[in-house]
């Protein structure tokens, strides 16, 4: 008869820090992460395990926890980095030292947007900045454009006079 989760998890609770060793030592071995035996009790629970090596699954497993627990650390530190930045230090970086920053975080995270944000923000002012310079040359050229066309009217009047 299978317990609940729950209920099993009170039981494991409940249980000494080697007997809950014993318990996990069976799993692993049960779920073919761990060569090894294990001795059962009248009810089936484990009473006693002994190991022999680790197996390509349990290697894989263990690989898939190192893996989490630097992520969690990495992420750890990010959040305290991302509480000492703010948008007028990532304005005051050049490029260069933008994109190296940016690197370190992946792209879900909120550092990452802040720098992508950033780079939509320079892009839009050079955006910006170029239009102006287009406006400013339409301009001159339309005045001098006008001023040209006022020289040519006066000159055809004087000519037809």
């Amino acid at each position: 008869m299978r317990d609940s989760i729950g209920d099993r998890a009170k039981v494991i609770d409940s249980l000494t820090p080697q007997q809950r060793d014993v318990v996990l030592l069976s799993e692993l071995i049960n779920d073919e992460c761990l060569d090894g035996g294990v001795t059962r009790n009248s009810d089936g629970f484990p009473v006693h395990a002994v190991t022999m090596g680790i197996k390509p699954k349990g290697r894989l497993l263990l690989q898939q926890l190192e893996k989490g627990e630097l992520d969690a650390s990495v992420v750890g530190q990010h959040r305290e980095a991302f509480k000492s930045i703010d948008r007028k230090q990532l304005s005051a970086m050049d490029d260069k030292t933008l994109a190296e920053w940016q690197s370190q975080f992946k792209t879900d995270e909120p550092q990452w947007r802040l720098a992508e944000h950033e780079w939509q923000r320079r892009l839009t002012a050079e955006q910006i900045l170029a239009t102006m310079w287009s406006a400013r040359w339409q301009a001159w050229f339309g005045i001098a454009a006008a001023a040209i066309g006022a020289l040519l009217t006066l000159l055809v009047q004087a000519l037809s006079r």
